[in-house]
């Protein structure tokens, strides 16, 4: 009797036992198929189209568009900035602003000359250039060097705080396939806020979202097209609306990006025909940062990563020594219904205005390296021409805390080019990068006239009244501290500051 009840009472425990293993079984495949399913919900969450890699690469996400004016960047001082095999390099003669002074990196306005179009068979302003730009450096976590930063502060080491890149980029009429952003229409100039970050450690940048872009358009109401962010930006961000600020040729425009408790807003003012469009960098209006690892990407409110311009202060990933700059992006554009069949020319277009090429113009022989620049003759586009906010001196003015004005001029600037990062005969050790570049018939530069006020022009200007800083010479020799294909001045005196 007893042993049958102890076998009585251990069968009750087997039993027990099972129940609790097989409730316990239950559990875990639950458990596993909710873990397998939250990961097919991440998977899924990633849009089969979208704006994790502003040069098209991404092994996960087809881009918007053929083409994007993106940030060049690189892999390291003796490395060209490659994006899953394919050379993103491309060409953006710069002149950099640098100054001390308390806000200069974090309050500035800038005032222009929009260029103004001479009919055809005269050279458009878009065969020169895909668009020109003003830049910023801003803090993010998770852009490449991945380290912590502080918003508006020159605590921030370039080397360890992470930093994306703002391209306020304006982009010229007249030839405008949604998919290439290169015009919003016929006649009309728009604008556009690019912020680029690098998802990259060491020197290897993530595959899937090598350089996530978020972009708006400037807009009279403030409101994006659509989603910004690059894990969620559709065909409505790309696509100009009825509230996009579009600006005539020639007007004047003046320009202020500085910094909010929402995050960076930048404000284009069109003196000429008084209307404004702002957009401002937030987590509530959409704007995005991405995980370096997994390339999913959360709300976030961009800020700028300084409080000054200073020499030291710029974005480290950056083939140029960005932070506040003014570029001319060019080597875009080569004229013909299939270029001169070069494998760098396409995509191509057949219009509206003019058929042409906009792929990355690595042989030089597209319009931006032949003589057809702005010369102050009929037969081309004006140029730009970048005066100040007070009438006095070229480029941006910072806010001044004691005046409550735009009043700080930026003492000294630095002119650079990174074309020699596309040349085949550039080395690291500085060899062969040379400007212009080879078999280029001729390289645009910066120039200063000072009638009947200083301006800063860009493009092909000698003669009297003209100071082009020796024209090419202005770029000066090849930069081996900073990157491998970037030819800099060095620091040179504002030359319009009284």
């Amino acid at each position: 009797m007893l042993y049958s009840a102890a076998k009585i009472g251990l069968g009750r425990i087997l039993v027990r036992r099972y129940a609790m293993s097989r409730s316990w079984l239950v559990v875990v495949v639950a458990a596993l198929a909710l873990a397998l399913s939250s990961l097919a919900v991440r998977a899924q969450s990633i849009a089969p189209i979208g704006n994790l890699d502003c040069n098209g690469y991404s092994k996960i996400q087809r881009p918007l568009k053929a083409q994007q004016v993106c940030a060049d960047f690189i892999l390291g001082y003796d490395q060209r900035g490659y994006d899953n095999g394919h050379y993103v390099g491309h060409d953006e003669p710069d002149i950099r602003f640098i100054s001390t002074k308390p806000h200069s990196g974090n309050n500035i306005q800038w005032q222009f000359t929009l260029p103004r179009e001479r009919p055809l068979p005269a050279t458009q302003s878009f065969e020169n250039f895909t668009t020109f730009w003003f830049s910023m450096a801003l803090c993010d976590p998770n852009s490449f060097p991945n380290g912590a930063c502080i918003p508006d502060s020159d605590q921030n080491n370039p080397n360890d705080a992470g930093s994306a890149i703002l391209e306020l980029q304006f982009y010229p009429p007249g030839f405008f396939p949604v998919i290439t952003q290169v015009s919003c229409d016929k006649t009309h100039w728009c604008a556009a806020l690019n912020i680029d970050s690098v998802e990259m450690t060491s020197s290897r940048v993530n595959p899937n979202c090598a350089e996530p872009v978020n972009f708006a358009f400037i807009q009279k109401n403030g409101v994006p097209t659509g989603p910004p962010g690059p894990g969620n930006a559709n065909f409505k961000t790309i696509t100009p609306n009825a509230q996009t600020l579009l600006m005539n040729q020639g007007d004047q425009i003046r320009v202020t990006i500085k910094d909010t408790s929402a995050g960076l807003l930048t404000m284009v003012e069109d003196l000429t025909t008084k209307q404004t469009g702002s957009m401002v960098a937030s987590a509530a209006k959409g704007f995005q940062n991405t995980d370096p690892t997994t390339c999913r990407t959360k709300t976030f409110s961009f800020h700028p990563e300084y409080d000054t311009a200073k020499f030291a202060n710029f974005v480290v990933w950056a083939t140029l020594q960005a932070n506040l700059n003014f570029a001319m992006e060019i080597g875009h554009f080569t004229p013909g219904a299939d270029g001169d069949g070069d494998a760098d020319d396409a995509p191509c277009f057949s219009g509206p205005t003019l058929a042409g090429c906009t792929g990355a113009d690595t042989d030089f022989d597209g319009t931006s390296y032949r003589r057809d620049w702005p010369d102050g003759t009929l037969a081309n586009a004006t140029s730009i021409a970048i005066r100040s906010v007070k009438g006095d001196g070229i480029g941006p003015l910072s806010f001044s805390a004691n005046s409550g004005k735009y009043d700080q001029p930026f003492p000294i600037v630095q002119f650079e080019t990174d074309v020699a990062g596309s040349e085949a005969t550039c080395q690291p050790n500085g060899v062969g990068c040379i400007v212009p570049p080879k078999p280029a018939r001729f390289y645009p530069f910066f120039a200063v006239t000072r009638t009947p006020t200083c301006a800063l022009l860009f493009g092909n200007f000698n003669g009297l009244g003209i100071d082009n800083f020796g024209g090419d010479a202005q770029y000066g020799a090849p930069n081996l501290a900073h990157s491998f294909g970037q030819n800099t001045s060095g620091p040179v005196t504002n030359p319009c500051i009284p």
